[in-house]
């Protein structure tokens, strides 16, 4: 970690959300993966770089200021932030206007999938952001840093460089140091003075050469691995140890960089393979080289994790990829547990080595049939399986003693209220035939940008209240939007009562639902319990706060909190 930094990068969480068992929390904790590698990779270029979590900061010091932070540095040139979901819209922008009026010589670029895709609105509306790096970054702020710090840039026209996928405010001072690249309409080239102008797009020996495991980047890092995990949520009126103890899943976990792209679309996820070609301006699936990862996996070993996280199932007829990854583990003897999330169903091949691979007691194979009615998986997901290959695969996963977490979603297009029911009948047959089950969970998704259905609500029999960038900023700015109970959209006649609810009120009555009749919640989340005892624990951690001066009455009351 440099001490006097020239580079600063800043993950901004959601930092204030309410939800009734968790009361006051933060959202978006993780930092994404891609942070760590851009960071390692201006150090090679010699570059002073520090990554702040102003989630850490604020929970080891509730008065850490970002400004104050700057001010003592008095180095700081830029500040590279995040955005890569959508949730962190508002603090993203709130925290880069504070910097942005305390120091308007600091360079202010945003990055990741929620800027990618409102990149131009971003730029057009908030003179706080110099610019946007959209898609894969890795040379374009390569380059981007040595013009704003010194040493120039590769590619030069009329005396000024290229930079590839930048898009600047026309505000921003950068106008006379580069020549920017950003997003020109449906074709990827466009000329500029000098020669063809083409987006950069990450090449194989770049990514192999990337590492994503450079955690001592970051301030107070030990924290972000002690904290931090599976759920992303950190209530803010628990103690440190009772939110470790209560808000994650039993298992410490590192995400690991796998591969990028998709070869599928569903209908909610902004992952899917046509919004990939928009954003990221590429179509199909890059994997990492197996010794790559488990150079990672050692290193992440060696910050004290024990468990990895693997959710990159984007092609199941690559699933060859993962039993090389595995027998490369094998072959240099490393021990640790792997989380993996499915998106189809796990072959019987891939089963037996995980089984063989992995520390048992530290792994988890998740699947996600999102739904118990096969008509509506079909509709919505990418990878269609049967109920009887779902039980099947369960089943074999039992047989090897792998425990299995499944997740469903709710008011999904194509479902209604009475198709829900199919995934209760399945959430109940599940837990009476097998033993292997950590969790069932049952969740609402909230609407994703350059997700099928946001791109095309009406094809979904839909309607929802974001479609800028603004809408998505003015939302999470206020205390409805959290993360699991304002999803963003409504689905015409769910409730058979031939009425199309307002998004708000759509959220409200599936939410309902949820409590009534598919609460999962238990302060060990590792388990699955019936909904009665799920409302039972939502009431107790409810009376608790209240108990303690916190509660709905009073967040409700207070001004949003932000940090400084």
């Amino acid at each position: 970690m440099n001490s006097n930094p020239e580079v600063l990068f800043l993950h901004v969480p959601k930092f204030s959300n309410y939800y009734k068992p968790l009361d006051e929390f933060m959202n978006i904790t993780y930092i994404p993966m891609g942070v760590f590698a851009m960071a390692d990779l201006l150090t090679r270029e010699r570059k002073s770089v520090q990554i702040v979590h102003m989630g850490i900061e604020w929970i080891l010091d509730h008065d850490f200021s970002i400004v104050e932070f700057i001010r003592a540095k008095n180095n700081i040139k830029v500040v590279y932030m995040p955005l890569f979901w959508h949730y962190q819209s508002y603090d993203v922008i709130n925290v880069a206007s504070k910097i942005k009026a305390a120091f308007p010589d600091i360079y202010i670029i945003l990055g990741g999938f929620t800027a990618s895709y409102f990149a131009d609105q971003i730029v057009s509306d908030f003179d706080c952001i110099d610019g946007v790096i959209k898609g894969y970054a890795e040379k374009p702020i390569i380059e981007l840093t040595r013009v704003i710090t010194g040493g120039g840039a590769s590619e030069k026209s009329s005396g000024m460089p290229v930079i590839q996928n930048l898009m600047l405010s026309n505000k921003s001072r950068l106008k006379s140091m580069v020549v920017p690249g950003g997003d020109f309409g449906e074709g990827r080239y466009r000329s500029v003075p000098g020669g063809a102008y083409q987006d950069y797009v990450t090449d194989e020996r770049t990514f192999n050469s990337m590492r994503f495991s450079a955690l001592p980047l970051l301030k107070n890092f030990s924290y972000y691995i002690k904290l931090f995990s599976f759920p992303l949520a950190y209530s803010k009126n628990l103690s440190m140890a009772d939110n470790i103890k209560y808000n994650n899943m039993g298992l410490k976990m590192f995400p690991i960089e796998i591969g990028r792209g998709c070869v599928t679309s569903c209908t909610w996820c902004a992952g899917c393979a046509p919004n990939q070609k928009k954003m990221n301006f590429v179509s199909g699936v890059m994997w990492r080289d197996p010794e790559k990862v488990a150079d990672t996996i050692e290193e992440g070993l060696a910050f004290g994790y024990k468990t990895f996280a693997v959710c990159f199932d984007v092609d199941p007829l690559k699933q060859s990829y993962y039993l090389d990854l595995f027998e490369t583990i094998r072959k240099r003897k490393i021990k640790c547990g792997l989380y993996f999330e499915c998106y189809a169903l796990p072959a019987p091949g891939f089963i037996e080595s995980f089984a063989s691979t992995f520390d048992l007691k530290n792994s988890v194979v998740a699947i996600s049939p999102e739904c118990g009615n096969e008509d509506v998986r079909r509709k919505n997901k990418g990878f269609y399986f049967s109920n009887a290959d779902l039980l099947n695969s369960i089943g074999i996963l039992e047989k090897h003693n792998i425990t299995a977490d499944i997740f469903f979603t709710m008011g999904i297009p194509s479902e209604n209220v009475k198709t829900l029911y199919d995934t209760k009948d399945m959430i109940l047959a599940i837990d009476s035939g097998f033993k292997n089950i950590g969790r069932m969970m049952s969740w609402g998704v909230q609407i994703e940008p350059g997700s099928p259905i946001f791109e095309n609500p009406e094809k979904f029999g839909a309607v929802t209240d974001r479609k800028t960038f603004m809408d998505f900023y003015k939302i999470h700015s206020g205390k409805a939007s959290d993360t699991y109970s304002a999803l963003g959209y409504s689905i015409e006649n769910y409730f058979l009562d031939g009425v199309l609810y307002s998004p708000e009120e759509f959220s409200e009555k599936i939410m309902k639902i949820k409590c009534a009749d598919f609460c999962f919640l238990h302060n060990n989340c590792a388990s699955y319990n019936l909904p009665f005892y799920g409302r039972m624990t939502c009431r107790a951690r409810e009376l608790k706060f209240k108990l303690k001066g916190f509660g709905a009455a009073k967040y409700k009351n207070m001004p949003r909190p932000e940090f400084k």
